[in-house]
């Protein structure tokens, strides 16, 4: 089965003159059972403003995929007293989210497709329009990611994913400049429709890492991506940690399924000594060493001074290289610069705590789940 199989096996029906859409660059925004958010009603209008305020350049369309809570009514709702607000359609039965973008994407003739998330603003957008005429001359260039920042938030967690985020983000800046960007994330970026359809019809079609999925066949096909940081994507996270364990268990698991799906291209990245491929067998060393720390101590024995020497070189050795990547690019902390030392000593803490858990769910899950009857096509 492929995201192709899943579209066949839903029905598109669109809403408030959908057909009508006559711009450039559309901007795609799924929901499924979003109806028990306090500020439900305000993201919608928070979605009818931004149209209004790109009312020239761009087309704002929501997508109900087969939610079962009521969110579809009060969508639908909302457009009898806005019917101009944005566009609308719905998406039936559910389609894992990448069925519904793909089954809109096919559908619309946008030249242009910003993927997006129902809880997350967009900020910036305007220097994303003035990179339009340069992108549709280089035929190589699949999208942009815009920079992710968590937004709206307090407490210990959400201060450790402020600083997460940072980071990644400075790590994406170094693989952006030699093209190896591992994952265009979901919450906000924009590709050629063209190409993201090509991918889409190579997409295994499941939710968990779909938007690293995608930009892993786009690699294999021969595109590049880029890095907008004046174009941001403000999301919202969890804010305990109950929350955060069970995000990175799909998140992780995402990954597993991505290595499974496109492992030819991730061994010939690794065979060629590319900087993914390092980056890959980093991660897998990585993963490896947080889930066998344990035994490593038990092994260790009773000794007190080998373990004491042993965490402290890797808390010591761990802090100091995040310190380090904030210093290459000191403008990505800057909103959290007040906060950065104290929770730069606990992040090594939270971190361990966090990936330990969500790596063995994460495992658990791929062991249990069945991937034979999915897969990319390697076309």
């Amino acid at each position: 089965m492929t995201c192709s199989d899943i579209v066949q096996g839903t029905k598109l029906k669109w809403y408030n003159n959908g057909l009508e859409m006559k711009k450039d660059i559309c901007l795609l925004v799924p929901q499924f059972n979003e109806g028990g958010r306090e500020n439900f009603l305000g993201r919608l209008d928070y979605f009818r403003e931004l149209a209004r305020e790109f009312k020239d350049h761009l087309d704002i369309i929501l997508i109900d995929d087969g939610s079962t809570d009521g969110s579809f009514a009060k969508i639908d709702g909302y457009l009898g007293s806005h019917p101009d607000a944005f566009f609308f359609a719905s998406v039936s039965p559910n389609a894992n989210k990448v069925g519904a973008l793909s089954q809109v994407a096919l559908s619309v003739s946008h030249e242009f497709i910003i993927l997006s998330d129902f809880d997350t603003n967009l900020d910036g957008l305007k220097d994303l329009l003035s990179k339009i005429d340069l992108w549709r001359a280089n035929d190589s260039h699949m999208g942009y990611f815009f920079r992710l920042v968590p937004f709206e938030g307090s407490g210990k967690i959400f201060q450790y994913q402020q600083l997460e985020y940072c980071l990644a983000r400075v790590r994406y800046k170094f693989h952006q400049r030699v093209y190896t960007v591992p994952v265009m994330p979901g919450a906000g970026c924009c590709f050629k429709r063209d190409i993201l359809n090509t991918i889409y019809s190579r997409h295994s079609g499941l939710r968990n890492g779909e938007d690293r999925e995608a930009t892993m066949i786009g690699r294999r096909l021969g595109y590049s991506v880029s890095y907008l940081k004046n174009v941001q994507a403000l999301t919202r996270t969890p804010l305990t940690m109950r929350a955060l364990i069970k995000q990175r268990v799909r998140w992780n698991l995402g990954y597993l399924e991505t290595v499974y799906f496109e492992r030819r291209q991730y061994w010939r990245e690794i065979q060629s000594f590319s900087v993914l491929g390092m980056r890959t067998l980093l991660d897998m060393f990585s993963v490896f060493f947080i889930l066998a720390l344990p035994f490593i101590l038990l092994i260790i024995g009773m000794n007190g001074l080998l373990h004491l020497a042993l965490l402290s070189t890797l808390y010591i050795g761990f802090v100091s290289w995040c310190y380090a990547l904030l210093q290459v690019e000191p403008e990505e902390c800057a909103e959290f610069r007040p906060k950065l030392i104290p929770m730069l000593l606990l992040f090594p803490l939270i971190k361990l705590c966090i990936d330990y858990t969500a790596w063995l769910g994460a495992f658990r899950q791929f062991a249990k789940n069945k991937y034979s009857g999915f897969g990319s096509r390697y076309v």
